[in-house]
């Protein structure tokens, strides 16, 4: 059985509230099981994070709760991302390298949305994410304890990997660079900072 644990303090009421305010402004039920895990745990970390199947292979950082985090709220991230996937699905984690763990509205289907390829608000790209369980509770109880990677391991990948940049992660960096009252940067500029060695 995987374990969940919770980043964030709990305020179930205030949680309740949050979610009720949200959903009435929605076209379709949100999934039972993510309800409950936006109430109970406010961003949850699965003990088990790690899936490898076939040619997917990720680690599952955390499911998205209310936070005051960006990176970790529910509603930040699906209006971040609802016109960068297919409309019939909604992102609910956050897996290592800038992807998602995405959830089907009415199927529960789960799928992993890879961002380099799966995303609609690239030019063109209506590549499908692909599915990895019939529900988010099988997906839970698929993954295993990651194995952690070597300090040579970690030395090297950091020294050979880039971040790559579009204009659409460009724009969002830079409208949250608005909010704290910073001028945007190019996409140059962006590329040159994320990737200072």
């Amino acid at each position: 059985m995987n374990i969940l644990k919770s980043i964030n303090k709990i305020e179930k009421e205030e949680n309740l509230k949050k979610f009720e305010q949200f959903q009435g402004k929605l076209d379709f039920e949100i999934n039972h099981n993510i309800k409950e895990i936006l109430i109970d745990y406010n961003v949850a970390k699965p003990l088990k994070t790690f899936y490898k199947k076939e040619k997917v292979e990720f680690n599952l950082n955390y499911l998205f709760g209310f936070s005051e985090k960006d990176y970790e709220d529910f509603i930040n991230n699906y209006e971040t991302y609802l016109q960068r996937m297919p409309k019939e699905i909604y992102p609910i984690g956050n897996i290592d390298g800038g992807d998602l763990l995405c959830i089907n509205k009415t199927t529960e289907e789960v799928y992993y949305w890879f961002h380099e390829e799966d995303d609609w608000g690239l030019e063109d790209n209506k590549k499908y994410p692909t599915k990895i369980g019939n529900n988010l509770n099988e997906l839970l109880e698929s993954l295993i304890e990651s194995v952690k990677p070597t300090k040579e391991e970690i030395e090297r990948a950091i020294k050979n990997s880039t971040i790559t940049i579009t204009p659409i992660s460009v724009k969002i960096r830079n409208k949250q660079r608005e909010k704290k009252g910073l001028p945007p940067l190019t996409m140059e500029e962006w590329y040159k900072l994320l990737n200072e060695k």
